[in-house]
């Protein structure tokens, strides 16, 4: 009977180290795919590729859109316009502002309307002068177109304006040139006194003197220069106008 336990005993280890081998065999198998995770971890290539897609949609590297907003009218642009008031050498002053309005609309480089028909142009006086045969008969007029004004706001304008259409208009015998005729007068009689000694010699220097103080008041006297209202004038832009449209 012993003997039957013993071999029973033996049995027993036999089936425990059967076991044992089975338990570890196994374990050695799920090593295997501890070691392929690496492989696995591939899809890096399109996490990068996804990151670049973030930046290029972010619009960093597209070409920026200018003056799509803007009106630009091109250099050597004409535009034309008419002097709303009129303008006189006796009464206006260099330095004085003045204005006129856009006739006809002008079109930007697109072909929009960049300066509308009645738009107000302000030009300021440069010099004014009268005119008189002893200095200029001609006067002197010089104008500058400074700016010019589109949906209420000012853009100050770099042009060259043509020769504007004027009239020349005396202003007769004033009290300047009424005091060099006295003054002629005053000359001539004493002159006749010295030259004749008498009165009658007085008289007849008075009347020459006054001829030729008569004919000095005229050579100073003044002719104005006169533009009408209405008047029209071109100008040429001699550098591009460049705005916001609004």
């Amino acid at each position: 009977m012993s003997r039957s336990i013993i071999a029973g005993l033996i049995a027993l280890g036999l089936v425990g180290c059967s076991a044992g081998d089975a338990k570890e065999a196994p374990a050695g198998d799920a090593a295997q795919p501890v070691a392929s995770t690496p492989a696995a971890s591939s899809p890096s290539a399109p996490v990068a590729s996804s990151r670049s897609t973030r930046t290029r949609s972010s619009g960093e590297d597209r070409p920026q859109r200018t003056g799509s907003s803007n009106h630009a009218v091109a250099q050597g642009t004409s535009i034309s316009a008419t002097i709303d008031n009129a303008l006189s050498s006796r009464t206006s002053k260099p330095g004085e502002s003045f204005r006129a309005t856009v006739s006809r609309d002008v079109t930007d480089d697109r072909g929009n309307v960049a300066i509308p028909a009645g738009s107000a142009v302000t030009l300021t006086i440069v010099q004014l002068e009268p005119g008189s045969d002893q200095v200029r008969p001609e006067g002197r007029l010089v104008l500058d177109v400074s700016s010019v004004q589109v949906n209420g706001t000012n853009h100050a304008v770099t042009a060259e304006l043509s020769p504007v259409s004027h009239s020349m208009k005396g202003r007769g015998v004033t009290t300047d040139e009424a005091a060099r005729v006295g003054a002629g007068a005053a000359i001539g009689a004493l002159a006749g006194q010295l030259i004749g000694k008498n009165t009658k010699g007085t008289e007849i220097g008075g009347a020459v003197g006054a001829v030729a103080g008569g004919a000095v008041a005229v050579k100073y006297a003044y002719r104005d220069i006169i533009i009408a209202a209405g008047t029209p004038i071109t100008f040429t832009l001699t550098q591009a106008l460049i705005f916001s449209a609004r």
